[in-house]
């Protein structure tokens, strides 16, 4: 196309007279028509034993990683808590007797369950330190 100024075009000449070369279809079509071998996949065997149903099951049973964190949380929420109940009767002046019981009895049996040993060391201090306090009270 070619613009020869405001308001003209002039349409460029198109030679329809040359024919594209017709494409080559021989090629695809004798790909279809080959007598080379097919590969056929491999017939079904028979059922699989029932062992691998029993795996299945037994993975289904194990616990997982986050079932196990979960409840670590869970336990160390409760925790937080009997600390965070401690923490407000010291400021009111009175130490919570039955608080400070339960902090030392949940630090004691945390110990046990954890594969930690900082965690291990910091329970016991947490432990320690509150039969100390209930020492100082006469419990």
């Amino acid at each position: 196309m070619k613009i020869s100024g405001p308001n003209r075009i002039q349409p460029k000449s198109v030679d329809k007279s040359k024919k594209k070369p017709a494409a080559d279809g021989g090629a695809f079509a004798s790909a279809l028509n080959s007598t080379e071998e097919v590969h056929t996949s491999a017939g079904i065997s028979g059922a699989s034993p029932l062992t691998t149903v029993g795996a299945l099951i037994g993975l289904q049973e194990a616990p997982t990683a986050t079932e196990g964190r979960s409840k670590g949380l869970a336990r160390a929420d409760e925790m937080l808590d009997v600390l965070e109940d401690i923490r407000r009767g010291l400021l009111l002046g009175a130490i919570p007797v039955q608080n400070l019981e339960t902090l030392a009895r949940t630090a004691r049996g945390q110990q046990n369950k954890t594969n930690d040993p900082v965690l291990n060391e910091i329970l016991a201090e947490i432990e320690l330190r509150a039969e100390v306090e209930l020492a100082k009270l006469g419990y």
